[in-house]
């Protein structure tokens, strides 16, 4: 019988929901008891699901060690051998995230009345923003400043922060967006294409909470409302003198290939290049994530349909690279 979680004191309890940093408690199985709010949305998931799932199985399919030996849960490690941790920065790469997780990690050992090991606990404080911003501010130091980047990463943060459902939606389509270039041989305009993608939504400031966390059908009125975010985040962005140029290309980041998009009904090259690759990874993103009116499409699905609408609302050959990177095959 899976152990049930003991009851935790309110206060406790309160830290626990209230917490934008990811907490976790196994049991001496290693099997999960309790998990806060932040795992779920990390990610992606229901953290009902997460509960009385031995840890190992839930997070890493199964796999206790990397091809070198190593841990690849350093709660697992504290529950094995005893070994706590204070602060460690470490990089997670499970299967349920997007992307590599970086963070400070600590961890404990929990003790029954009898003084014998009960489970172990884990409390991981994300550093994966700030080191990407260290990374991108590495290249981009002599065309925006660290101030700068904290703006644009402001901007990002605004938008997310309306709606649990799309929160990291511009950091993970930044990262898509880089891959595509890169993939593409178009290493030049990583930076570029990362920096536009974190800002692609911000003109959803402008959008009305209840229309965009709508869980029914939008009406024809909310659906022009939502339609003015690239108009309204192409305005907001020529009122700073450092990321005006990247105006033109949040405005044309919902243009369709085949000439039917919005707002300006631009069609093939006419679109900027980097909205092409923007309207790519930001399709393929709100595709595999929960929304607040369905829930995530499987990868394969998501694939299929961007080959689908190759050269109707998507550049084929943008889409090409772009199945290619996702399905592990060479460009």
């Amino acid at each position: 019988m899976v152990e049930k979680i003991p009851q935790l004191p309110s206060f406790t309890k309160m830290i626990m929901e209230s917490s934008d940093d990811f907490i976790t408690v196994i049991n001496a199985q290693g099997i999960i008891i309790a998990v806060n709010p932040a795992v779920g949305r990390l990610l992606r998931i229901s953290i009902d699901s997460l509960i009385g799932q031995p840890l190992i199985q839930a997070l890493y399919r199964g796999k206790k060690f990397d091809y070198q030996g190593n841990y690849l849960s350093p709660l697992i490690e504290t529950l094995e051998t005893g070994k706590e941790f204070i602060n460690k920065e470490r990089r997670y790469n499970s299967p349920l995230l997007p992307s590599d997780f970086i963070c400070y990690t600590s961890t404990g050992l929990l003790y029954d009345n009898d003084g014998k090991i009960a489970g172990a606990y884990s409390y991981d404080k994300d550093l994966t923003r700030r080191r990407s911003l260290e990374r991108t501010n590495e290249n981009l130091v002599d065309k925006i400043n660290m101030q700068q980047l904290q703006t644009v990463l402001a901007f990002s943060e605004a938008i997310g922060a309306r709606d649990d459902y799309t929160r990291g939606h511009s950091e993970r389509v930044a990262e898509y967006a880089q891959m595509i270039t890169t993939a593409m041989g178009l290493q030049e305009l990583n930076e570029i294409v990362y920096v536009a993608a974190l800002v692609h939504d911000v003109g959803k400031i402008g959008i009305p909470e209840q229309i965009l966390n709508k869980p029914s059908k939008l009406t024809e009125e909310e659906y022009q409302r939502i339609k003015a975010h690239p108009v309204i985040g192409a305005n907001i962005l020529k009122q700073i003198d450092t990321f005006a140029y990247l105006g033109y290309i949040v405005r044309a980041h919902h243009e369709r290939f085949d000439g039917k998009g919005y707002p300006d009904g631009l069609a093939g090259e006419e679109i900027p290049l980097i909205s092409r690759i923007i309207a790519v990874a930001d399709a393929f993103e709100a595709m595999t994530s929960d929304r607040s009116y369905r829930q995530r499409f499987t990868i394969d699905y998501a694939v299929e349909e961007l080959k689908r609408c190759a050269g109707s609302q998507f550049d084929p050959i943008i889409v090409d690279h772009f199945v290619k990177l996702v399905s592990g095959k060479p460009s």
